[in-house]
């Protein structure tokens, strides 16, 4: 009889985790108890997962080379007493330990804004990218548009919603969840490689990307996200004018480094 309460017990266990994301078990569970020092763990735990998972060979070697070469931009401080990054996290932290956010999600998305808008509300044009998270309007009345999206979003003026820290994230996130729903389910990549893929369209547009993993196909290279990387490096060591190809280089290896600097003025 033990033995088959035990046998159950073990397959209901795995069966729970079975319906979790990988990178869900990555976190102990001590470091969920919020504070900033476990905000900032968890974050470098999640990504050091998603990199370790999504990169190999010549893309691994591309991604730390960047990560090497933006350092100085995330880490410096200049005649500032405190690092902008840092500034910025002490901002935003205590609203974000208060939101409730989709657990199939990993929380690195939340490095984005740092960059977007350094978590400032009115950032930006209100004709473009605008808020913490640096919407453009096209992105917001689309996702107004859903049957799905909350009431109080579908109802609310644009730049209500982009200079809302609770608002602009919740349409954020549902951006961010189609973009993964795309690269994982319609496209099939893994995980990690999706949720690679979503938070570097977030930046660079999924336009871009898409068109660019069609060139590999065209090459008959393999599509992850890799080999992505490793091409986008030479795409643009071949036209180093193009600022947009530059950005997106630098976009995961800063987000990666701002996870850093948090962490290491957090612990």
């Amino acid at each position: 009889m033990k033995f088959l309460i035990l046998l159950f017990l073990t397959f209901s266990l795995s069966l729970a985790q079975a319906d979790q994301p990988p990178w869900k078990l990555v976190v102990h569970k001590d470091l969920h108890k919020k504070s900033p020092k476990n905000f900032a763990e968890r974050n470098h735990l999640l990504f050091k997962h998603f990199i370790e998972q999504s990169l190999y060979a010549e893309g691994k070697t591309d991604f730390f080379k960047m990560i090497d070469q933006v350092k100085n931009n995330i880490f410096w401080t200049g005649n500032r007493s405190k690092n902008i990054y840092i500034d910025a996290f002490q901002r935003s932290y205590p609203s974000l330990k208060r939101l409730k956010t989709n657990e199939k999600i990993p929380e690195i998305v939340f490095l984005i804004p740092y960059i977007e808008s350094l978590w400032h509300p009115k950032s930006g044009k209100s004709s473009a990218d605008y808020g913490y998270w640096q919407l453009v309007p096209a992105i917001v009345r689309e996702i107004q548009s859903l049957d799905t999206t909350p009431t109080k979003i579908r109802k609310a003026k644009l730049d209500h919603i982009r200079s809302s820290f609770s608002l602009s994230t919740q349409v954020a996130l549902i951006h961010l969840r189609r973009y993964y729903f795309y690269f994982a389910k319609v496209a099939n990549h893994s995980e990690s490689d999706a949720w690679l893929f979503s938070i570097l369209a977030y930046n660079w547009g999924a336009g871009n990307v898409k068109r660019m993993l069609s060139e590999m196909e065209s090459q008959q290279i393999k599509a992850d996200f890799s080999n992505f990387y490793h091409y986008l490096h030479k795409q643009y060591q071949a036209n180093k004018s193009d600022r947009s190809m530059k950005a997106a280089l630098e976009y995961l290896p800063s987000l990666w480094n701002i996870a850093q600097v948090i962490r290491q003025k957090t612990t």
